[in-house]
């Protein structure tokens, strides 16, 4: 069972050792958090009837969730800032006067594209990041309570140890100490499915990219700098280029694409079906357009006029980039990770 686990992250392992750099302060930051609150409240929480632990367990894990998706940001803007090169372009045509008319044009036009598809890849990967860590949590909690409830039914001496729930919550989080009940295969596959949001920092980031760049292109490929454009036309714009990125079998492609020929039947294949499952739902392509309509919203809001030409627009949109990448108060991620349909389809999940 390990056997056909590890293979998946063999398979992977450049990517996943790669990304160990980046998303390691993320996950560090998950084990740490849910070993101290569960330290906090272990003896309260062993004591709860099985809803009152549910409750709990996902409500703990959330909040551990909220941080990593927050400490995971940085890497997704540093990628989408090096793709699509807005400052270079500005920079040239700022302190390169000897440019000929052609030439300038060309350099809108490509400065045009730039700025639209750091719009639409920061809305799809911030939304991206957030739906699938929230569904990996609410797995990894479902999974600590259904494992609590069983070990409850097996009346042995075990059971009434306090440190029993901090065991079974840090062995969900990817913590070094484990009970003497649990199989360390069970935990390390868990460390395993953990580690896929690297794959989808790593891989999964820059091609979301080229799709948006592809996307981007052939809907501005009839619009001229000169045109003059509404609000409610670029709002027409940013849903057409999400129809053609959100294709069915996106999230699983840049999050956790699975080989036929793996073991089904392992216990971190399991956890990967349960996510891709979850990713690919009804549910989750409608709360990932309701995510995207906080960063295509925040775009428009930088605009002043409601019916301008498109060349006035590429300011306004370039001037959004920092609030849409905020992380502080109010920001579009901030606004996402607190709306009701997020907190609704991690709910959703954990009770799948």
């Amino acid at each position: 069972m390990l056997a056909s686990a590890w293979e998946f992250a063999k398979r992977h392992k450049g990517k996943i050792i790669a990304g160990g750099v980046l998303v390691g302060s993320a996950i560090a930051y998950i084990q740490s958090s849910s070993k101290n609150e569960a330290l906090q409240k272990v003896n309260t929480s062993s004591e709860l009837p099985n809803q009152a632990r549910r409750h709990y367990i996902f409500d703990s894990t959330h909040r551990s969730c909220d941080q990593s998706i927050t400490d995971l940001i940085p890497s997704i803007v540093s990628q989408i800032q090096a793709r699509f090169d807005v400052e270079a372009i500005q920079e040239k045509l700022k302190n390169t006067p000897d440019l000929t008319a052609d030439q300038k044009i060309q350099l809108w036009d490509q400065l045009k594209k730039n700025v639209f598809c750091r719009i639409v890849s920061v809305a799809f990967g911030f939304s991206i990041l957030t739906l699938t860590l929230k569904a990996q949590i609410s797995i990894l909690a479902a999974d600590t309570c259904a494992q609590f409830e069983q070990r409850n039914k097996q009346p042995t001496w075990q059971n009434y140890l306090p440190e029993s729930m901090n065991s079974i919550l840090s062995s969900k989080m990817g913590s070094n100490s484990s009970n003497p009940t649990d199989n360390p295969m069970d935990v390390g596959n868990r460390r395993i499915f953990l580690q896929c949001v690297q794959y989808f920092t790593l891989r999964g980031i820059p091609e979301l990219m080229e799709y948006v760049a592809e996307s981007v292109s052939a809907e501005l490929q009839n619009w001229k700098l000169t045109d003059v454009k509404t609000k409610h036309e670029m709002r027409d714009l940013f849903d057409k280029v999400s129809y053609k990125i959100s294709f069915t079998g996106l999230l699983t492609k840049l999050v956790a694409p699975l080989d036929g020929d793996v073991d089904s039947s392992s216990s971190v294949m399991k956890l990967l079906q349960k996510l891709t499952n979850n990713l690919e739902s009804s549910k989750s392509i409608h709360v990932l357009n309701s995510l995207l309509d906080f960063y295509f919203s925040a775009a428009l809001r930088m605009v002043e006029n409601d019916e301008q030409s498109l060349v006035k627009y590429v300011p306004s949109f370039s001037n959004s980039f920092p609030v849409l990448t905020s992380t502080s108060f109010d920001s579009p991620l901030f606004n996402s990770l607190y709306s009701s349909d997020i907190h609704q389809f991690a709910v959703y999940v954990f009770n799948s």
